[in-house]
């Protein structure tokens, strides 16, 4: 691993060393050691940094063009990044995407100083020192960059290892005893299948569990098999957590996301703003050393930095000091640990000529967390299978497949109101009992 990325490092650095402009790097690349070396060459080199999701489409890119102006890509990206950007990112700045409440991509403004404050404050947490990292998960995702960032500013070791190897049986020849393994719920329930990867996986010294609610059955399994599981609670404006359990808390029967760690700071408030007593349920404020500078130009660079956060988030703490999520205002949906906006696909989908009406929302899953439905009024004689093969193929071209519905099913009027609004109470109702119906027909088939 050292000389490979040794290699690719030194090569980037070169490509930086002889650019003809002062670059602004997209990184995009899938293989981790080549990901590696564009975040530390840029580091080095104080170069502005883009990631990117190797897995976004047309339209996904067509808005980092929108957005930005790279002029220096590493990876694969099917358009042209130089733009027309009027304003370009400072140097030693790291931006990293999130989704927006329309579904439209954001970057969240970083520096490796910020990141840093986010590593330092774990550490501090969990009364560690050195922290070594098992890192499966993609190095674009905030929480696969954290693992990073936390083996090389705590002096830890880094293993970049394979999911799909894992789910398949295939364990690394490592001792995990001391390491740390960051999953999302879908991931550790397909792990747990497997009884081989079960026992591997209680090896670990902890398990850091976020990126979408894990449901009390998987916490209850986990807590079966003594795994050191660690739910988190955090994002990418915060550089990811800003509240984590101890596994041992966890194995003693505490499922909530834990205490805030050092570097930051929670407030929980009602609709007028009032910090709520504990027990009370509200809206979450965050206060951290590693909250973004801001949302790409969304801001003035010559301002003062975002000193809190007002998020989507609502929870309460208990009388130990222990948060509670409740859940999201909006509805995003987290499907597998990825954010999903039923907005951009239903805009899809809507230029699909077989599909008169849709509605996108999210299904509560056990495997998935949420399932994306697709809830559509056909606009002609064309069958079922013949909307979805369609609808398939332009979702397919545009958007990543993780955004990509699950279950689609039809229907002869949306209800909406008097201002054509989706009216959100009456289609959950419709689509469970629409579900229930289909699967009512394949048990009896």
């Amino acid at each position: 691993m050292f000389s490979a990325l040794e290699t690719q490092l030194e090569q980037k650095l070169h490509r930086l060393d002889h650019h003809p402009q002062s670059p602004v790097v997209l990184l995009a690349e899938r293989d981790a050691i080549a990901f590696l070396a564009g975040v530390l060459a840029t580091q080095i080199r104080g170069v502005p940094l883009v990631l990117g999701n190797p897995q976004w489409r047309h339209r996904e890119w067509q808005q980092v063009q929108g957005l930005l102006n790279c002029n220096l890509v590493w990876g694969q990206v099917p358009l042209n990044m130089s733009s027309d950007a009027k304003t370009q990112p400072p140097a030693g700045t790291i931006l990293i995407p999130t989704g927006g409440t329309s579904g439209r991509i954001r970057f969240a403004v970083h520096t490796w100083e910020r990141l840093t404050a986010s590593a330092l404050g774990f550490r501090d947490h969990i009364q560690g020192q050195q922290i070594n990292c098992y890192c499966t998960l993609p190095l674009f995702h905030v929480s696969g960059l954290m693992q990073v960032v936390r083996s090389l500013v705590t002096g830890g070791k880094l293993v970049f290892g394979s999911y799909k190897a894992l789910q398949g049986g295939a364990l690394p020849a490592f001792d995990p005893q001391r390491f740390w393994i960051s999953l999302v719920p879908t991931q550790l329930q397909r792990l747990l299948a497997d009884p081989t990867v079960t026992a591997w996986l209680q090896r670990f010294e902890g398990i850091l569990l976020g990126g979408g609610p894990a449901w009390p059955g998987l916490l209850a399994q986990g807590r079966s098999h003594r795994l050191p599981l660690a739910l988190t609670y955090g994002m990418t404006e915060t550089a990811s957590q800003v509240a984590t359990l101890q596994p041992r808390e966890f194995l003693e029967g505490n499922s909530s996301s834990g205490r805030v760690l050092p570097h930051s700071e929670i407030i929980i408030a009602d609709a007028s703003g009032r910090p709520v007593k504990p027990g009370e349920i509200g809206q979450l404020t965050i206060r951290a050393k590693s909250l973004m500078r801001g949302y790409y130009g969304e801001f003035e660079w010559d301002k003062p930095s975002l000193r809190e956060l007002v998020s989507d988030d609502y929870g309460y703490f208990d009388e130990a000091g222990y948060l509670h999520l409740v859940g999201r205002g909006s509805q995003m949906m987290i499907s597998g640990g990825e954010k999903v906006f039923p907005a951009e696909v239903e805009a899809v989908l809507r230029e699909s000529p077989g599909i008169e009406d849709v509605c996108v929302l999210g299904v509560a899953d056990e495997d998935w967390g949420e399932v994306v439905v697709a809830l559509y009024v056909p606009a002609g004689p064309e069958s079922s299978d013949e909307i979805i093969m369609e609808g398939r193929s332009r979702l397919s071209q545009q958007l990543a497949s993780y955004k990509h519905p699950k279950c689609w099913l039809a229907i002869e009027r949306i209800p909406r109101n008097s201002r054509g609004k989706i009216e959100q109470v009456q289609v959950q109702r419709l689509v469970s009992a629409l579900r229930a119906s289909k699967e009512s027909a394949k048990d009896g088939d």
